[in-house]
């Protein structure tokens, strides 16, 4: 891609079901980068709390997440998208409150 540069120290969290055209960015980004694909269960994705311990017990570097669970974690637990090098997110419109909010939480140049 030219918009995101994966390297061999990302570990790529796959959020999307794999018949989900998001899922080619989370399996294919790891696997021709040499990053490293975190898989989880999709009850871990559907309970916020365990997700946010996913991200950070697997330091998760880079994710494609949904603008709906994007808001969620940012709500309930910013804490965890700190260290992600970025986050990518989409599907619906963006809401500028919380990106906003994870923005001087986590950084700047972090989201796309």
């Amino acid at each position: 891609t030219n918009y995101i540069d994966i390297t061999e120290d990302d570990a790529i969290l796959q959020l999307s079901n794999y018949s989900f055209d998001g899922s080619v960015f989370d399996i294919f980004g790891a696997l021709l980068n040499g990053a490293s694909l975190v898989l989880i269960e999709k009850e871990t994705v559907l309970n916020t709390h365990e997700l946010a311990e996913v991200i950070e017990k697997e330091r998760v570097s880079v994710m494609f997440i949904t603008t709906a669970l994007f808001n969620t974690l940012a709500d309930i637990n910013i804490g965890c998208l700190a260290k992600l090098r970025k986050i990518l997110f989409g599907g619906e419109r963006a809401s500028i409150p919380h990106v906003r909010k994870v923005l001087d939480h986590a950084g700047r140049d972090k989201l796309i």
